[in-house]
């Protein structure tokens, strides 16, 4: 998944879940807004029953008290009920609502809670004494407060079920993606491999002779930039350091029996000064961190080495970064070329140059197949062993010192 897919992914379920809060907020406000005029609509509706209901059973008597009971349970708007007088109180219902006092004596209506208020009318009993009705009435129907946090958590959970669903695809399909590099995309053919692998060590070995040959001659001696560590066009540390680094971390991966990783990335015909390549360069210290490990390589190449990195993740680092520099690239209205190389220890004791030339091969391999822009290259690790052993036997026999 991109970049933009991610930011237009992100702020479609960033309104999903404010959706579900607006549905529940506004709906909620609405009704209580109109609650007031509703409330006294259901107190007379109220009343107008308690009075149908004096035309067949007197007024408080045990009759009329159970049939009072059912309409307070029949309407969800009433909390609360009591009849009184100032003397006595004939009627209080349901006892265990919180709604009414706890005074034994006379207990009355009381609320606290904004979603209700008390409505209060009076009804003669005798020639000689007028009870007060009280009722505690909901502002809201809780049952309606129910459907509208239900219907909200639907939306929310919509969009949480979504989330997981995008998560899983993208999780499997980097999975898919990595595994069918692997196997199909990004290693050399084995005869490819066996090739080019002879190669390269007949070059390290015959090159080791030319040096050990001549024990007189003085070693050349490697030019330091002078300008610093870091180029000042990219940021990025000096091809002429790669190497002693290079060693040096092979030495250090040796000893601690890891693996390393070396990626390099080639932009064809994009030289270092360029305003894309900056981008490029900041764009590789954000992914793989150590600056100190990132080397301009070549007049449009970089070289990245990752220690205690093995194949599997260096792919899947690779992809990523292929997509990355592709949006830059194309960010600059530029069409060149993006390949990358890899090529890794594999336990084993390997030079620095021969693991750069490795790298080589495989971008070679990646430029001359345009679908193919990943290439690994995959060390046959028992003929590596078969080769130094051979070699040590040739130089022992020619006295010929490592």
């Amino acid at each position: 998944m991109t970049n933009k897919a991610v930011v237009v992914f992100s702020i479609l379920i960033i309104f999903i879940f404010s959706l579900g809060i607006f549905y529940f907020v506004i709906n909620v406000a609405d009704d209580y807004k109109k609650g007031s005029s509703e409330a006294d609509t259901q107190f007379r509706s109220f009343l107008a029953n308690m009075n149908y209901e004096i035309s067949n059973a007197p007024y408080l008597s045990p009759t009329y008290l159970e049939k009072l009971r059912e309409l307070i349970q029949q309407n969800e708007y009433i909390a609360a009920v009591t009849i009184k007088s100032e003397s006595n109180t004939y009627f209080a219902y349901p006892l265990s609502s919180k709604y009414i006092s706890a005074s034994s004596a006379s207990p009355k209506i009381f609320v606290t809670s904004p979603a209700l208020i008390v409505r209060t009318t009076g009804i003669p009993y005798t020639d000689t004494i007028d009870t007060e009705v009280q009722a505690a009435v909901y502002l809201i129907k809780p049952s309606k407060i129910f459907d509208y946090a239900l219907y909200s958590f639907y939306i929310i959970a919509a969009g949480t079920f979504l989330s997981l669903i995008v998560l899983l695809l993208v999780k499997r399909s980097k999975k898919t993606k990595t595994a069918h590099n692997i196997s199909n995309k990004e290693t050399l053919s084995g005869a490819e491999q066996s090739s080019i692998e002879t190669e390269l060590t007949e070059n390290d070995f015959s090159s080791k002779r030319r040096i050990h040959s001549d024990p007189m001659k003085k070693e050349s001696v490697r030019t330091i930039d002078p300008m610093g560590l870091f180029s000042p066009a990219t940021g990025l540390c000096w091809e002429s350091y790669l190497e002693t680094r290079l060693d040096a971390e092979l030495i250090r991966a040796a000893s601690s029996e890891q693996e390393l990783s070396l990626v390099q990335i080639k932009v064809t015909n994009l030289l270092h000064n360029h305003p894309c390549a900056k981008e490029i360069a900041a764009t590789l210290i954000d992914v793989f961190k150590f600056r100190d490990l990132i080397f301009e390589f070549g007049d449009d190449s970089y070289i990245c080495v990752l220690p205690n990195v093995d194949l599997t993740k260096t792919l899947s680092l690779s992809e990523y970064i292929y997509q990355e520099l592709k949006q830059i690239i194309s960010s600059f209205n530029l069409t060149n070329q993006l390949v990358i190389g890899i090529s890794t220890r594999t336990m084993r004791l390997v030079s620095g140059i021969r693991l750069v030339k490795e790298s080589i091969e495989a971008v070679n391999k990646a430029l001359e197949e345009p679908e193919l822009p990943i290439v690994a290259f995959k060390v046959n690790a028992e003929r590596y062993k078969q080769f130094l052993s051979e070699e040590f036997e040739l130089a022992n026999k020619s006295r010929v010192i490592y």
